[in-house]
Formats: structure tokens, sequence, C-alpha cells
């Protein structure tokens, strides 16, 4: 694995104030998940779906939403600018933009590729491969189930990349990285990443995504090209998948 590093800027974090910030992201995601699970039971009465699409909104809300607001308190607290933190400012953002999102899309067909690869392994050794949450909503012809992937499709493309990106690469990586230790930076947020989307087919092509998105910003050591690149990733896989389900229904 080779990682050119030194293009994006030392940020001078502190250990201290990091840790604080990773556990505080931590907690909200953990006590969000423990009153999920306590109130699931009690809510699925009150939605069509069994309270399916209120749990992924939640679980979004809880994880990336906590997660944004921690770190602009904890920008604040270093008082550091975005831009200044996540190279807003570098390059022209039209061409950092219109860039990312090119190889997000070129780098979909890879994933696929190797999700296919994974899934046929692990149907022919007898282990189970879960489908993607899209493609069992629109398998189970439920009511509102167009709905809830539109609103899916807007966390995911929109939501889900500014959150994660800024996490994983922007402080996560950034911050390893910048105490000595490169490659258990990329690999470690990259494993990360992957763990957190709790899908086994798709681990390690994300873990792969998560390395390739890092090279995007030691490249451009602009935030914006990862961020563009994951969201034209997610819809891609969004629309990938709502084909797939319609060629897969009964």
């Amino acid at each position: 694995m080779i990682i050119k590093t030194g293009t994006v800027p030392n940020k001078g974090w502190s250990n201290r104030d990091v840790f604080l910030l990773l556990t505080g992201v931590f907690y909200c995601v953990f006590f969000s998940r423990l009153l999920l699970g306590f109130f699931r039971t009690r809510i699925e009465d009150f939605f069509v779906d069994g309270g399916q699409l209120f749990s992924i909104v939640f679980s979004t809300f809880s994880f990336q939403g906590t997660s944004v607001l921690l770190i602009a308190l904890f920008l604040y607290t270093q008082s550091m600018s975005w831009k200044k933190a996540f190279g807003f400012h570098i390059g022209s953002p039209l061409t950092v933009l219109t860039q990312g999102l090119f190889l997000g899309i070129a780098a979909f067909p890879v994933s696929l590729l190797l999700v296919g690869l994974i899934r046929w392994i692990l149907e022919f050794l007898q282990f189970g491969a879960e489908s993607q949450e899209v493609i069992k909503m629109l398998q189970q012809q439920e009511t509102g189930a167009w709905g809830q992937v539109v609103f899916i499709g807007v966390l995911s493309i929109f939501i889900a990349p500014i959150a994660e990106e800024i996490l994983f690469r922007g402080v996560i990586y950034v911050h390893v990285r910048d105490m000595g230790f490169p490659k258990i930076a990329a690999l470690g947020s990259a494993v990360l990443f992957g763990m957190v989307h709790s899908n086994t087919v798709a681990f390690i092509p994300l873990v792969l995504f998560a390395l390739f998105l890092i090279l995007l910003y030691e490249r451009y050591a602009n935030l914006i090209v990862c961020i563009a690149a994951h969201a034209s990733f997610n819809t891609a896989n969004l629309l990938f998948s709502i084909l797939l389900s319609g060629e897969n229904m009964p």
C-alpha cells in the first residue's frame, strides 16, 4: 500500500481533544442504539413498514448527524474554520467537485465486480449473503416502498458522504497520520469505514474504496473531492440496486 502523504497539512490537533471527539461520537451511537432497541417493539405498530424507515433515519442522524455537530463543536474549540480544517479553499471548487463525481462513478464498477466475486464465494461456501436494504424493500413490494427508497437515497447521497468523509478522512485518518503512523492511519480508518456499514459482502470493497478516497484526499488536499466521489459512488449504487430489484421482482 503506497500512499503519498504530505499534501494535506498537519492540523496540530491534540490527542486529548480528538479522543474526546471520538468518544462523544461513540457514546451518541451507543446510547441511540440502546434506545432504538428498547423502543423497537413499541414503535412497530405505529408504522406501515414496522418502523424500518424510522430505524434507518434514527440511526443515520444518531451517527452522521451527531458526528457533524460534535465536529463543529470540536473545530470551535480549536478556533479553526471548516475551510482550514478540511481544505475547502484549496483549488477550484468546481474542478474538484466534478473530478470527484467522475472518480466516484469510475470506482463503482470495480466495487461491483468485487461484491459479485465475494457473493459468489460465500454462496459457494454455503454462507448467507445478505441483499442491500434498498433491494429488500423493493422486492417486498410493501406500501410506500418507493418513498422509503427516495428518503434513503437523500440520506446516502447528501448526508452520509459529508458526515463520513469529515469523520473518517478529515479527522481520524489525518490525526493518526499526523501522529506519525500513516499506514496505520490509512488502513485503520478504512477498516472502521467498512465496519460501520455492517455488510459482510461489501466490507472488503468498502475498505478498498476508503483507501482510494484517502489517495484522493492526499492528491487534492481538499475534502470536497472525497465527498463528491462518495456521493456519486452511492448514487451509482442506489440506481444499480433499483435496477437489480426490478429484474428480480416476482
